[in-house]
């Protein structure tokens, strides 16, 4: 792409913070050749609500005074099969002065749409990385970005702060801040700042326990223990996050837009697939379920001898296997 030699399809689904950068990255290109144009060939659609139709007539439309137009379309992967046909024919013969841009979560290569654009080159899936990679996933993207932080510290903060490469991206510039750039980040730093990541551990465990991951479910919740979150605690934002994500899939199954799922659910609109993604896993006969055993587990607590981390542990596992 900096050379100029750009694809005219692009589809990128998988990992959420790696999608950005690459669109980010086609996005710079394919605009910056437009110039003062650039607001004349740039338009955007939400396929599931605007059909492939619109976005692949607009793709084969000429420029405006420059040399290509970018059409970018989201959430491409919830667009039914039958209604990616003007996709299928477009990806055949595109138009060479567009790049069409598709975004997607996840893709279904069996479809032909998809099939036909892996053939092609076009398709790129950006794989979540392993727990074991993230680390120096850390190191290299703070020598990218000039930041200094030492391995035991990049150690400490991908076990407190990831898998989400966005979010981990977020503490280090937090982190760069926070120890100035004339040292090295060390451990002592990254625990200062977990007091104001710490929140948004649970929801990275309310997504272990969606997605039925009980290895790592239980890892999440033994290290938000190790960091002395009080086990009531744990449960009680267990139950709050449980409720947003209820409230996610009753506004999203009336068609509300991502920007009043955020407000009515009251979390910041960059976390709100971190209750969407656990919305659209979890049935509401499953949410029911993980309600009662939170309440039965708060009785269990107070009521009983059992230790209370002990009885949260099981309680995680249970959610996890009951997903």
């Amino acid at each position: 792409m900096k050379r100029g030699d750009i694809a005219p399809i692009y589809c990128f689904s998988g990992e959420r913070f790696l999608v950005d950068t690459a669109v980010a990255a086609v996005r710079a290109a394919v605009l910056a050749e437009a110039g003062a144009a650039a607001a004349f060939n740039h338009d955007t659609f939400e396929l599931k609500e605007s059909g492939v139709g619109s976005a692949v007539g607009t793709a084969r439309t000429l420029p405006m005074m420059a040399k290509r137009r970018l059409v970018v379309g989201k959430s491409i992967d919830e667009v039914k099969a039958a209604d990616l046909e003007p996709l299928v024919a477009y990806i055949d013969d595109p138009n060479p002065s567009t790049c069409l841009l598709l975004i997607a979560d996840k893709v279904d290569v069996r479809l032909k749409a998809f099939s036909a654009m892996r053939k092609r080159g076009y398709l790129y899936v950006f794989a979540a990385l392993r727990d074991n990679a993230l680390a120096g996933w850390l190191r290299t993207e703070a020598k990218n970005r000039g930041i200094d932080i030492k391995p035991d510290a990049a150690n400490t903060l991908a076990m407190l702060a990831g898998p989400d490469l966005g979010r981990l991206a977020q503490a280090l510039e937090q982190l760069a801040i926070y120890v100035g750039r004339e040292r090295a980040i060390a451990v002592d730093d990254v625990e200062d700042l977990v007091a104001e990541t710490r929140e948004h551990a649970v929801f990275e465990l309310t997504k272990a326990i969606g997605m039925g991951d009980v290895p790592r479910a239980l890892a999440l919740c033994a290290n938000m223990l190790r960091n002395r979150e009080p086990p009531l605690k744990i449960q009680f934002m267990l139950v709050r996050q449980v409720r947003q994500i209820w409230r996610a899939k009753e506004l999203a199954a009336s068609g509300a837009s991502r920007g009043d799922i955020a407000s009515a659910v009251g979390i910041n609109p960059y976390f709100l697939d971190d209750v969407l993604v656990p919305a659209k896993r979890m049935s509401r006969a499953a949410l029911e379920r993980a309600l009662e055993s939170l309440y039965q587990a708060d009785l269990l607590v107070k009521t009983s001898r059992v230790e209370p981390e002990l009885q949260l542990s099981r309680l995680v596992q249970a959610l996890a296997e009951a997903r």
